[in-house]
């Protein structure tokens, strides 16, 4: 049997994103670690975005319907994963031997959280609305023109991007407010996946990456480092604010306190 040749560029972004979103159709079928899931579904909603971006100028109108698919389900899971988020990064501050403050509001909540999980499924039994909404999603994927979607296509779009990162970042050092800060992450996150794709899609293809490889490897890297510590410092931001939502002053002013000390350490982004 002769052996099977690699697919082409085109081909392998087109399997790629298929994957993916079958991917996230399985994270929303997770009965076993709802939580997980949601936060795994979150996860691939923003890679399959990034990766559709990468034919952005060959997609033209037939992309925006998908976004907008896409951008639905993400913002209505968004509570679910904010709320899991706030638990896991109390538990992460609180420690191994919570103090009496923290255990307190981390069962708060935790409450908060799995009563938003109860709510939802009750709106929708087993994630199925949500699970059809990716299958559509993933057929109108699969009818995009991916043939156009060439290696200088993909390139030119990793060169712009590169360059609307490095405007963002120019952006945050002038005015760092939260809304600069967050649209630096957002395209720094964009184009990490990005490369992680295209570095995917070039070892599927069985092409050789030339001058580039270096430096995307690289760009890599920079751009998950970005992204992770832009991350660390919005999720702690949000956990302040699930705090503050408490209305218990007394029991969170130390607990401020400590995210307070730990945004410090991120003052140099």
């Amino acid at each position: 049997m002769p052996p099977k040749s690699a697919p082409s560029i085109p081909t392998a972004l087109a399997l790629f994103a298929s994957r993916e979103c079958r991917s996230i159709a399985r994270s929303l079928a997770n009965t076993k670690d709802r939580h997980g899931g949601i936060h795994a579904a979150r996860k691939g909603l923003r890679r399959l975005k990034s990766l559709l971006r990468l034919g952005a100028d060959v997609f033209g109108g037939s992309l925006a319907d998908i976004e907008a698919r896409i951008g639905k389900l993400a913002t209505g899971l968004s509570p679910l994963r904010d709320a899991h988020v706030a638990v896991t990064l109390a538990q992460k501050l609180a420690g191994p031997r919570p103090s009496p403050a923290w255990a307190e509001a981390i069962t708060i909540l935790e409450h908060r959280r799995d009563g938003r999980l109860v709510e939802a499924l009750h709106k929708d039994p087993r994630f199925l609305k949500r699970r059809h909404a990716v299958r559509d999603i993933g057929d109108l994927v699969e009818r995009l023109p991916w043939r156009l979607v060439k290696r200088g296509v993909v390139e030119a779009t990793l060169d712009d991007q590169q360059q609307r990162v490095v405007s963002a970042g120019k952006r945050v050092r002038k005015e760092a407010t939260p809304a600069n800060l967050h649209r630096w992450r957002r395209r720094a996150r964009r184009l990490r996946m990005q490369l992680q794709y295209w570095r995917r899609v070039l070892r599927a293809a069985n092409k050789t990456a030339h001058h580039r490889a270096k430096h995307d490897k690289a760009s890599t890297h920079a751009m998950a480092k970005l992204s992770d510590a832009l991350g660390a410092k919005q999720d702690l931001r949000a956990l302040r604010v699930h705090l503050r939502a408490l209305k218990k002053p007394a029991l969170v002013a130390p607990l401020t306190d400590q995210i307070a000390e730990e945004l410090k350490k991120h003052r140099k982004l």
